[in-house]
């Protein structure tokens, strides 16, 4: 078996041990959890770096139950605390590459195909999905159609775009909603744009053929808008609400060029912006300038925020 290296896998790896072999019935102790890493990923860890990983687990929000609350050992006893950070943080860490050639991978296809996170809500444990995220992305990036059997098992909810049957469809993007991840594309035949559930999805393969132009489709000829289509065809509702930033003077064309309405008032070196717009707008302009910027209010988008940036730099330890 291949050594996995590297301390950003360890929690990965940490988390699905407990995924796979931990229950409220049979907890793992520290030892079992390290016996474990050893087994199924070849890792080498010290009980100290998994007791911090642990803890780390816990202050990113799993519902992971410890030896303080049950008095026996380690187990997932829930989803992730929706509050604490953000559903592509999320993805991301259950990606995280844990060899080489995942690494190479990642680097690969990662950048090129992002998923949309249109609203911050828990992401459950089901890892047959990031099998077929993996195969849509492979599509999105080579511009290829797939095909795959949609099965909506669980009936329709407002997130299905179609009944059950074999679909061939032109992929463009991915978008993560209400907890689920879908897959934005267009049928042939059908002039408007489409959303598929990703677990929903069954047997889903690329294939050697080119992917329809998306300016095609009237509603994309402007561009592809991913988190207008959601919020039109999703939500069905205007997802803005009222923020405060606080931003360095060099940011006020920025701020008009982002936004369509901004009250800018001087204070001191910096100016106060007051908008109103969707999160994932305001959360991609604070993170594109996050030296000049800061985000004063609403409060939980501050602390979501401030969540999100400690997950990102416990990626990246100081060595």
């Amino acid at each position: 078996m291949t050594e996995t290296k590297g301390k950003k896998a360890l929690s990965l790896c940490i988390l699905r041990v407990l995924e796979q072999h931990a229950s409220e019935q049979d907890p793992l102790s520290t030892r079992r959890i390290i016996e474990y890493l050893k087994e199924d990923f070849g890792m080498i860890a010290e009980r100290k770096a998994v007791g911090r990983n642990l803890i780390l687990l816990t202050e990113m929000g799993f519902g992971l139950s410890t030896y303080h609350d049950n008095g026996k050992g380690y187990y997932l006893s829930g989803a992730a605390d929706p509050e604490s950070f953000d559903p592509v943080v999320y993805d991301a860490l259950l990606r995280a590459p844990i060899t080489e050639a995942g690494e190479k991978k990642l680097r690969r296809i990662q950048p090129e195909v992002p998923v949309y996170s249109v609203q911050e809500t828990p992401v459950t444990l089901q890892t047959a999905v990031f099998d077929v995220l993996d195969v849509l992305r492979e599509a999105i990036a080579a511009k290829r159609q797939v095909t795959f059997l949609y099965h909506t098992a669980h009936g329709d909810d407002g997130m299905t775009a179609m009944p059950d049957a074999t679909y061939t469809v032109s992929p463009y993007a991915l978008f993560l909603a209400d907890g689920r991840y879908c897959v934005l594309a267009s049928v042939s035949g059908y002039g408007r744009l489409l959303h598929f559930r990703c677990d929903f999805m069954r047997q889903t393969r690329v294939l050697d053929v080119p992917v329809r132009d998306a300016s095609e489709l009237a509603e994309c000829r402007d561009g592809l808008d991913v988190i207008g289509y959601v919020n039109r065809a999703v939500y069905r509702q205007d997802t803005s609400e009222p923020y405060v930033l606080l931003c360095a003077g060099q940011l006020v064309d920025a701020l008009g060029d982002t936004f369509d309405s901004v009250r800018l008032s001087p204070e001191g070196d910096n100016v106060r912006a007051e908008l109103k717009a969707p999160w994932t707008a305001v959360r991609r302009f604070v993170l594109t300038h996050l030296s000049q910027v800061t985000l004063i209010e609403p409060e939980r988008r501050q602390k979501q925020l401030r969540e999100e940036l400690y997950v990102a730099l416990s990626l990246y330890p100081q060595r």
